[in-house]
């Protein structure tokens, strides 16, 4: 990572570091689910973590952005199944097409991905903010970018704290997609799965470029605090 955005290594890293937050928190997204779905998703996120580090430990070396992420999101479809597999997946490779001819994210860069990420999600998922789902979280990162962050560690840091404040926010919602619908009002009081993944998933990046800028001596004091970060 240099000192305007994140180049594709550091955007390796990056995954990497979310692949090992989602095998840590297998069991809590597991627990998750078993209140208002199967029961499966930490071990669905999992498995999707796992296959996105296998494919990034093949990539060629000078893979590009939208290299890694659409790679990442082939490999997470591919290895896992149900809606999260689709959504994510896709997401991510939504992602690498929005970031095509770029060479590093800065703020601008990441604003366009989480825009992506979201239009992404309403296409292939047919939902809206305030249905229960992961683009909760992903919407609410986006809204806390409508202001002008310094740099991409302010920028990733405040969506994280926004997706993770959005997945909580899921606890006061009823379910308007997927099985969990039947449930009514069983739903409430129980955040959304998808929507904490994704927070721990940003949680994650921005705790990863905290530490680059740190190992550089670059970071800024200010922007390595995350608010207290996990929900």
């Amino acid at each position: 990572m240099n000192s305007n955005g994140i180049d594709p290594r550091t955007l390796r890293r990056c995954l990497e570091a979310a692949a090992t937050v989602i095998v840590a928190n297998e069991p809590r997204l597991n627990a998750l689910d078993s209140a208002i779905g199967d029961g499966d998703h930490g071990i669905t996120m999992r498995t999707g973590f796992e296959a996105v580090r296998e494919k990034l430990a093949g990539l060629a070396d000078d893979a590009g952005l939208d290299k890694v992420f659409k790679e990442a999101g082939m490999a997470f479809m591919g290895a896992t199944g149900g809606a999260i597999g689709a959504l994510l997946g896709g997401m991510l490779t939504a992602g690498g097409t929005a970031l095509l001819g770029r060479t590093e994210i800065g703020v601008d860069e990441f604003r366009l991905l989480l825009r992506a990420m979201e239009t992404s999600l309403i296409r292939m998922g047919k939902a809206k903010p305030g249905d229960k789902t992961i683009l909760d979280a992903v919407h609410a990162a986006g809204e806390a970018l409508e202001g002008s962050p310094g740099d991409i560690l302010e920028a990733v840091s405040t969506a994280a704290q926004a997706a993770a404040a959005g997945a909580q926010t899921t606890s006061n919602m009823l379910c308007a997609k997927g099985r969990a619908s039947r449930l009514g009002e069983r739903v409430l009081g129980h955040p959304d799965p998808g929507a904490v993944s994704f927070s721990l998933i940003l949680q994650a990046f921005a705790e990863c470029l905290q530490k680059e800028a740190s190992s550089c001596g670059g970071s800024k004091e200010g922007t390595s605090a995350l608010g207290g970060g996990s929900i």
